[in-house]
């Protein structure tokens, strides 16, 4: 498929279990920082090619056969971008860092997301997601990306029904 500057493409992960997000957290108070990882079986997102330079980088990522390797797609390398859909959540990592004084001590992190499960598990949790009780726990935001490994496939977008 030929990409060019000014149209919009539908793209999605080349191979199930290939798309991830990453939402970064960071602790008000102590600096502590972690990242929640999910992978998704698959999901799409829509991209209007602004420049030169977004029509490489989606050409770059694009699965072509198996003797191409493609490089990781991600989100933030595109100005015009939306997510369409993600479905069918399989597996949620958390990954603990920092340094110095906010760096998380060993088994530190590990038992925080026991807690979670725990509390996310209870008959009576009030949580609905990790953002939920992290925030409720002090934790910000700090955003949230995504990558697809191994290969994109693009289509044609001409918007809904079309």
């Amino acid at each position: 498929m030929k990409i060019e500057v000014g149209e919009s493409y539908a793209v999605s992960a080349q191979w199930k279990k290939s798309l991830c997000e990453i939402e970064q957290y960071k602790h008000e108070e102590t600096g502590k920082m972690l990242n929640t990882e999910v992978i998704w079986r698959n999901g799409t997102f829509i991209i209007h090619i602004e420049n030169e330079d977004e029509k490489e980088e989606l050409e770059r990522c694009m699965y072509i056969d198996d003797d191409n390797e493609p490089d990781t797609w991600d989100y933030e390398a595109f100005e015009n971008i939306e997510m369409d859909s993600t479905f069918d959540g399989c597996s949620e990592d958390w990954v603990f860092y920092g340094s110095g004084d906010k760096a998380w001590a060993e088994g530190e992190g590990e038992a925080f997301e026991e807690q979670y499960h725990e509390e996310l598990d209870a008959p009576d949790s009030e949580y609905f997601s990790a953002y939920d009780w992290l925030e409720e726990k002090g934790y910000e935001s700090l955003g949230c990306n995504y990558q697809i490994f191994r290969g994109v496939r693009v289509e044609e977008w001409r918007g809904y029904g079309e």
